[in-house]
């Protein structure tokens, strides 16, 4: 997942006139981009034309998916390309647009009525690379139900869509993307730079060592990354700048800092990046928005936000996610189903697990999916044997074991394994 940044028409007709010189070959037309459908990988949208009477040709395709939850899914570029027009459109109806030239070809990809938009006019992005969220915005039609209106053009018509070289079956059908390069889902806490995430302990003498993942779940032995962590409070695990490589977050005081994966293994030296952390009861970096660039879910009383990832270890300014969080003991967050985005879950005073799936309005109402938490004083979710559902990984305190549970995709869990001993004078790496 790339990082955070955040997502039409003009019918255009009329005729050509044909001219014949003698000994002039007409130029080559250039080759139209493979396109391929606007989404994450894998996912199965449903596209429709005749369902918008604001369509002007047969051509334009409204996207949805089949159960309805599309506000705030990310959509990404269907080829690459120059990015001409990333702002707000009111005469038109298009309201957030981001608008793509593909080279010299002569195509271009419109993609309209989005949420927000992750890039910038000028931006130059790779196919699957994300450019914005599926929302509802337009000047013209307010109140319209959250789509993404997509068209590609050409001479400035719009012009059939392909996806994958095959014609998108008009009027009306559904499209299983294989979007599959840059949108593919990296390792969110993987410090080798492999699909499987890792855990970080830090020992009694303030010193970390990395746990690499495995396949077949579970973890290899420690290795040392190094020491002088015993000043820090809170340690946390994310890729900041959706490379595929790990990066480190820890509190000491109110102050954030964060150490740069150099892509080996290796960590730049700490660098401040934020304050006020010491307000917060507790909070979990995850990929929220699916762009594959670390957020922060952050617990403050009653209220939870979550401050989006900008890449080097930076944040925006907090996005409200709700209320009703006080009752949380802790949180953790991580893709459970493999969609791109974050879902949560809290352990509260009664030991019960509880989850909460992120759709395309937020997050859904909580559901109980374990119980006997109690047993466990430290817990993280992470991707452990690289499937994309989102498992847990946590200590026993009677015996300070370190226990996994491999995620079905549904946000429950299957049964829990001893994978580790000797956790007594270690603390988990849980942020």
């Amino acid at each position: 997942m790339r990082q955070r940044r955040f997502l039409a028409r003009l019918g255009a007709t009329g005729f050509a006139a044909t001219v014949i010189l003698s000994g002039l070959a007409a130029p080559a037309q250039a080759a139209e981009p493979l396109f391929q459908v606007p989404f994450p990988c894998d996912q199965v949208w449903t596209g429709d034309n005749p369902s918008s009477n604001a369509h002007t040709t047969p051509w334009e395709i409204d996207f949805n998916l089949a159960n309805g939850q599309d506000l705030g899914k990310p959509v990404h570029a269907s080829a690459a390309g120059t990015v001409e027009i990333a702002t707000y459109q009111k005469k038109n109806g298009y309201g957030n647009l981001v608008k793509i030239r593909h080279g010299s070809t002569g195509y271009y990809s419109y993609y309209a009525h989005l949420k927000d938009m992750a890039v910038s006019i000028g931006d130059v992005v790779t196919q699957g690379e994300l450019v914005g969220w599926v929302g509802d915005t337009s000047e013209t039609n307010p109140g319209i139900k959250p789509h993404l209106h997509y068209e590609v053009r050409s001479g400035g018509s719009i012009v059939p869509a392909k996806f994958n070289g095959v014609r998108f079956p008009y009027p009306s059908g559904s499209v299983t993307s294989r979007n599959c390069g840059a949108t593919a889902l990296k390792a969110a806490k993987s410090i080798n730079g492999d699909r499987y995430d890792d855990a970080l302990g830090i020992d009694g003498a303030g010193v970390a060592w990395v746990y690499h993942g495995k396949a077949t779940g579970g973890f290899n032995a420690g290795v040392r990354l190094g020491s002088g962590w015993a000043g820090f409070a809170r340690v946390a695990l994310g890729d900041s700048n959706a490379d595929g490589w790990a990066d480190l977050f820890a509190t000491q005081g109110s102050d954030l800092y964060y150490w740069h994966n150099r892509g080996n293994g290796s960590f730049s030296s700490a660098t401040v990046v934020g304050g006020g952390w010491s307000a917060m009861e507790y909070f979990s970096v995850a990929d929220v928005n699916g762009d594959n660039k670390a957020d922060i879910l952050a617990r403050d009383g009653d209220q939870m936000y979550v401050y989006h990832g900008k890449g080097n270890g930076a944040f925006t300014v907090r996005d409200h996610v709700g209320a009703g969080w006080a009752g949380l003991l802790r949180h953790t967050g991580a893709d459970a189903d493999g969609d791109g985005d974050g879902d949560i879950w809290g352990t509260n005073s009664l030991g019960e697990l509880v989850f909460w799936r992120r759709d395309g309005a937020g997050y859904a109402t909580a559901v109980e999916v374990g119980s006997g938490w109690n047993a466990f004083d430290q817990m993280t979710t992470m991707d452990v044997n690289g499937d994309n559902k989102a498992d847990i990984v946590a200590v026993k305190s009677s015996d300070n074991t370190l226990w996994q549970w491999l995620g079905t995709g549904a946000g429950t869990f299957g049964h829990g394994t001893n994978v580790g001993s000797g956790w007594a004078d270690y603390r988990l790496a849980t942020y």
